[in-house]
């Protein structure tokens, strides 16, 4: 089943919520100094591709693969360009220790799709292509121009970045800027550390995380810091997918344009997604004015996905044949002689797509391809039809499961009532703030939990762990607190503890039974407790599973007296379960005897049980069978309910005396 924002915003009435993107676009110009090398390597650039046009098989992609990694270097950072250059130079062979003759295999300059490809800056490939003694000379001088580019005054690109930086952090955004290459994370990373260094009276904390860290080290930086008020994530692309960043950042900047559309959508989805607790996120792009390549991607590729997003609230993803049409969109423009007068000229270059034949061409085919696959999505969504799903069966089949295994709200009585009445341990409910967004958060007070629970919370490792921890069972999350839901340690460990105290057998009073009066019953009211075990096979494979579930039951009267008893339908024993209140105590003797009375009445219940056991078995099946229908999953059938059930819990309500 395909489950996308514009399917779970307003699903069943419930409003989920998820943050509003505010997505727009940041400029800069080249300073003059810049200006120049650009010019010198775009011209560099043409004449390898154009040389490359003219020769064969992989000398010719080498060619072309090397001018355009030449020209994402350089415009990436002066640091990853000066990387680049100087691996040349040197004449890196590959992996094997042998320069590579025939080239293979995608372009691996570009961006692959949905996949990590890498953060290094591509030397391997410019390494093939070959280059002769005056372009061996100009390689030389550019690396020590592009050295002593690598500060504010010289590079516009990272003095907007930092001036954009200040002004998010000031109106309390924390964001995330994604860079290409690691060489470009870390020199970015080195100017803001010492140009970002407060805001206001508060200390901003840096961190560049590349695939140069293992996966926990990336994981481990990042949540420490969770802890800084202030916050500023440089990372690669290897951080684009598997780790979440919602919780702590609440912007992105795309620092290097990413030559995939997909990959915009990868980046920015890191913020923004469920559980992110800011009202609105900030996505920006950052281009060049006079950057060929980056007008290009911004206005051919990026801006069309923004433009459908906008209009349909959906991301499309851009189709399989990406690749292919970035690549001719590119090659274009390297073979547009135009883009090297201009930039020889040092002038403000952007690109007119009506003086670029071969551009516009290129650039109606990425209108093509994105209207294919917009037909696409179209055909998708229909196919995994959300409109399919009867809302009213699927609301009704999530009631019954909630009811099973718990709601937040479940979960949240549940932990705040058995912590202090069975376990003497405080939680107290804060006051309700705006930045909560309703939820309900409480302050846990650890003192006097068993060391079992404590080492479920988190800081239970440290030297001194702390005394207090705020606790929330909503999601999202309010920032500052940890989420306790049905799944997390901590309830699991409560659960257990108490369902071990509950059914260890105690001879002073017998376990999981009760005798109360109330004014909720008028007349005598027993509740059963039953667990029940399905015996559920697959049929096409005849494999067999154990499904346990409680079943809540009970019945009005004294089913062995020959008088009328009523059953109780399933909703009047779960609501008298949960809402009938003691109002007067009973002697023990007393109690004891309408205890025993209760239970000598089972053996004639027995049908009734059963006859339990086979309906919900039947209501089992049903709704596995909707569930299949939509997801076109195996069939399965309740061979049958092993009876007898066991009865858990037996509580009789007796009406106040009159």
């Amino acid at each position: 089943m395909q489950r996308r924002r514009i399917d779970v915003e307003k699903w069943l009435g419930e409003d989920t919520p998820f943050p509003k993107r505010e997505a727009d676009e940041e400029s800069y110009a080249l300073s003059p100094e810049y200006q120049r090398i650009y010019a010198d390597v775009l011209q560099l650039a043409q004449e390898l591709a154009q040389r490359g046009s003219e020769l064969h098989g992989g000398q010719q992609k080498f060619h072309y693969w090397t001018a355009l990694a030449l020209l994402r270097g350089v415009m990436s950072s002066p640091a990853a360009g000066a990387e680049m250059l100087r691996n040349r130079q040197r004449n890196l062979p590959n992996d094997d220790g042998e320069l590579a003759t025939e080239a293979e295999g995608p372009n691996p300059v570009l961006d692959q799709d949905y996949e990590f490809d890498g953060d290094f800056t591509p030397s391997q490939v410019i390494s093939r292509a070959a280059i002769n003694d005056s372009q061996r000379a100009k390689l030389s001088r550019l690396i020590g121009q592009l050295e002593s580019l690598q500060n504010i005054s010289t590079d516009h690109k990272a003095a907007q970045a930092i001036k954009l930086l200040y002004s998010w952090l000031k109106l309390g955004y924390q964001p995330v800027i994604f860079c290409r290459y690691i060489a470009t994370a870390t020199y970015l990373g080195g100017l803001l550390k010492q140009e970002l260094t407060r805001v206001g009276s508060q200390a901003v904390r840096v961190e560049v995380v590349t695939s140069e860290d293992p996966d926990e080290v990336r994981r481990e930086r990042i949540d420490q810091m969770a802890d800084s008020p202030l916050r500023v994530l440089v990372a690669t692309d290897c951080l684009s997918e598997g780790i979440n960043l919602q919780h702590s950042f609440t912007a992105v900047l795309h620092y290097d344009l990413p030559w995939n559309p997909n990959r915009l959508e990868q980046r920015e989805g890191r913020v923004d997604r469920f559980g992110q607790t800011a009202p609105t996120v900030k996505a920006y792009l950052l281009y060049g004015r006079d950057n060929d390549i980056d007008s290009v991607v911004l206005g051919v590729l990026l801006r069309k996905v923004r433009e459908i997003r906008k209009d349909t609230g959906i991301t499309v993803p851009f189709p399989e044949d990406s690749e292919s049409v970035l690549d001719a969109v590119l090659a274009a423009v390297l073979l547009n002689p135009k883009a090297a007068s201009r930039a020889a000229l040092a002038t403000q270059l952007t690109i007119d797509f009506g003086e670029a034949p071969e551009v516009t061409k290129q650039k109606a085919l990425v209108r093509s391809a994105y209207d294919k696959a917009i037909d696409a999505e179209k055909l998708s969504r229909s196919l995994y039809a959300q409109h399919a799903i009867k809302a009213h069966e699927v609301a009704a089949d999530l009631r019954q499961a909630d009811e099973a295994i718990g709601d937040p709200a479940a979960v949240e009585a549940f932990v705040t009532e058995a912590l202090p009445a069975l376990l003497g341990v405080q939680i107290t409910r804060n006051p309700s703030r705006p930045t909560d967004g309703g939820a309900h958060t409480y302050t846990l007070y650890t003192a006097n939990l068993p060391k079992n629970l404590r080492g479920a919370l988190p800081g239970a490792e440290a030297t001194v762990p702390p005394t207090q921890l705020l606790v929330c069972f909503a999601s999202p999350t309010p920032d500052g607190f940890h989420y306790l839901g049905r799944n997390h340690l901590f309830v699991e460990q409560l659960c257990q503890q108490l369902l071990a105290s509950a059914l260890h057998h105690r001879k002073d009073a017998p376990a999981r039974a009760a005798v109360v009066r109330t004014s909720a019953v008028l007349v005598r009211t027993t509740l059963l407790l039953f667990r029940v075990r399905n015996v559920i096979e697959e049929r096409s494979s005849r494999q067999q599973l154990v499904a346990e579930e409680m079943l809540i039951w009970g019945y009005k009267g004294d089913p062995t007296s020959g008088e009328a008893f009523n059953i109780l339908t399933p909703e009047e024993a779960h609501i008298l379960l949960l809402t009938a209140v003691p109002e007067a105590d009973l002697p023990r003797p007393v109690a004891a005897q309408l205890l025993q009375d209760a239970a000598d009445e089972l053996p004639a219940l027995v049908p009734s049980f059963n006859e339990v056991a086979t309906t919900r078995a039947a209501k089992l099946v049903e709704a596995h069978e909707r569930f299949r229908q939509v997801v076109q999953g195996g069939r399965y059938q309740v061979v049958t309910p092993v009876l007898p059930m066991d009865v858990l819990g037996q509580y009789v309500l007796l009406p106040p005396k009159t």
